[in-house]
């Protein structure tokens, strides 16, 4: 990289890309070591870091705490952004809280499916109980037509969530701000969700790296795993010209 080329940016998954997917939503540990290199590559490509992720702005919050402030954050695919401290969203959705107990009394704690309440969407996890996956597509296919809602597959889940954003539409919000816009960015993901925001990144002359095989084919590059990854991101700041 060149003085002449467009700055980096890096945009980022969050499950399964800085961190190993988990048995359930709430057992992801974030180590003091990635908050560490978050701050590094947010220091050194001067605020070109973003997280996009599917989980929700409460949720990313809970688990990063004060770290994830300053980034752009495109949380509930997209549904949430967060940038220079401010939070854009829709309205309070109550469709989810009331789509839970009936799920709930469908997939009660005996049948293993763990049941995760977002801000914008309803995440059914069948990690537990692979039996469990049809009956779930089923049911989520069901409520989404039903509701008007989105199905969205996933690593062993079916999320239902609101129509009118994706991963894609993220990657162009992030990119028409400051200090995002003209620069090259760097996707990275590692699931179904993340394919339209490597093609968004493509579209502004930036590239896209898969963790794992699951979406191989879609990326410019594969990595094995989130400590690649991590590797990956030390790599790609170190090589930023930095202002004298």
């Amino acid at each position: 990289m060149t003085a002449a080329d467009p700055p980096l940016a890096l945009l980022l998954d969050f499950d399964g890309t800085l961190v190993p997917t988990a048995r359930t939503p709430d057992a992801v540990v974030v180590t003091d070591r990635l908050r560490a290199l978050m701050v590094e590559a947010m220091a050194r490509l001067e605020g070109r870091l973003a997280m996009i992720s599917g989980r929700s702005l409460d949720q990313l919050d809970a688990i990063w705490g004060r770290c994830v402030w300053p980034l752009t954050v495109a949380a509930s695919y997209g549904m949430e952004l967060r940038h220079d401290g401010r939070r854009h969203a829709p309205p309070p959705q109550d469709i989810f809280a009331q789509l839970i107990h009936d799920t709930q009394a469908r997939f009660p704690p005996a049948s293993g499916v763990v049941i995760e309440l977002k801000s914008f969407g309803l995440g059914l996890h069948y990690r537990l109980a692979p039996g469990q996956e049809e009956a779930l597509r089923v049911w989520a296919e069901a409520r989404a037509a039903e509701h008007n809602l989105v199905v969205q597959p996933g690593d062993m889940v079916y999320e239902l969530r609101l129509p009118g954003a994706d991963k894609g539409d993220a990657v162009r919000a992030v990119m028409r701000l400051s200090p995002f816009a003209g620069s090259r960015p760097v996707y990275i993901g590692d699931d179904l969700a993340d394919i339209p925001a490597i093609a968004a990144a493509r579209s502004f002359g930036g590239s896209g790296i898969a963790v794992g095989e699951r979406i191989a084919g879609h990326a410019d590059t594969v990595l094995a795993s989130p400590a690649a990854v991590l590797a990956r991101i030390r790599e790609l700041i170190a090589a930023v010209p930095q202002r004298s």
